[in-house]
């Protein structure tokens, strides 16, 4: 696809993809007036888009047209103005009136199209709404998730699969099952593109130090400096492994040292409790998919072996090499080795 395809796509795409608040309120309409009201929700939604469209959307009018008005308009504001403050006692006779007015007396519009992006306020509210919207048209989604996937995540896709799947969680209640399951079906599709393209990249890569030691964190120079400014973030990576992967016994210093390149003594190896499939794509996490460490071409199993014992014994390359099982945990594995 040439550059000018490529730019009317992307045109195309803003218009129809970019999450504004005339299609959310729209949809939240429609569902206010239905038996599918919940009233939390329409509540808060009212509430958030006072504060946007406040902030960047346009005033129907100002107070101060009331002032200098003529009395025809006068009389015309303190109609509308009497509407408002008799509807607002009763959320669903707001979302009738379709209009509010600020503390300073200004007139707006709910139905007002503010287009939101990554860096306004609430950015995972209006994203799980606009989601929401295609409730009616799954076949949708896909684009919407791509677009967004570019527009305001640069294309990245592990920051991108990592808000989605904490949106989807924290709003899966808002969400249908079918709008649920084909979102998190395209970040599965998604992720695994990504894994295949990612190892496919990274087969020519060299390894700069002797791999059997341990692994060696990519881009640290200095690692004492490294690990005291990470300080708090190995102790919630830790928290973390020791819920189902690692042994409640292991130092935050065994991750460090197996993470920094250096011989480890066989007495502070660590103790995988986890699956042998587990440990893998721990592993192929680490090397491969987010090239957390400086690459392994070869010798990554056994590099593995030397940082990890299972139930108090040595492991053998062939057990995680070959190992077979459970991914069920795959996710929350990839989510723990990101934040490294």
């Amino acid at each position: 696809m040439n550059q000018n395809n490529t730019n009317n796509l992307f045109s195309e795409y803003t218009h129809l993809y970019s999450i504004n608040t005339a299609d959310i309120w729209e949809n939240e309409q429609s569902i206010v007036f239905s038996e599918n009201c919940n009233d939390k929700v329409a509540i808060r939604m009212l509430t958030y888009l006072k504060e946007i469209i406040q902030e960047k959307g346009e005033c129907n009018f100002h107070y101060d047209s009331y002032e200098k008005g003529d009395a025809s308009f006068k009389k015309y504001y303190s109609r509308v103005m009497n509407l408002f403050r008799e509807s607002s006692h009763n959320f669903k006779e707001l979302y009738g009136i379709e209009f509010f007015f600020d503390s300073k007396g200004n007139c707006f519009s709910f139905d007002t199209p503010v287009e939101i992006t990554k860096n306004d306020t609430n950015f995972n509210f209006w994203f799980a709404f606009f989601l929401r919207k295609f409730d009616q048209n799954i076949f949708e989604i896909q684009n919407f998730l791509d677009h967004q996937l570019l527009s305001n995540f640069n294309n990245n896709h592990i920051e991108f699969s990592s808000f989605l799947k904490l949106c989807l969680r924290q709003y899966s209640e808002i969400l249908s099952a079918k709008v649920f399951q084909t979102a998190d079906e395209w970040l599965n599709k998604k992720t695994e593109e990504n894994t295949i393209k990612t190892r496919k990249s990274s087969k020519g890569d060299e390894s700069y130090f002797a791999p059997k030691h341990s692994f060696k964190l990519k881009d640290v120079d200095d690692f004492k400096m490294y690990f005291e400014k990470k300080a708090y973030d190995f102790s919630e990576i830790i928290n973390d492994l020791r819920k189902d992967f690692v042994h409640e016994s292991t130092r935050v210093q065994q991750l460090k040292d197996i993470l920094s390149g250096i011989e480890i003594d066989p007495k502070n190896r660590i103790e995988w409790i986890g699956s042998f499939k587990e440990l893998n794509l721990f592993v192929t996490f680490l090397n491969y998919d987010l090239k957390k460490i400086q690459p392994i071409k070869n010798g990554i199993w056994e590099t593995t072996c030397v940082c990890f014992t299972k139930n108090g014994n040595d492991i053998k390359e062939a057990q995680i090499s070959n190992a077979n099982g459970s991914v069920r945990k795959k996710n929350l594995l990839f989510e723990i080795v990101a934040k490294l």
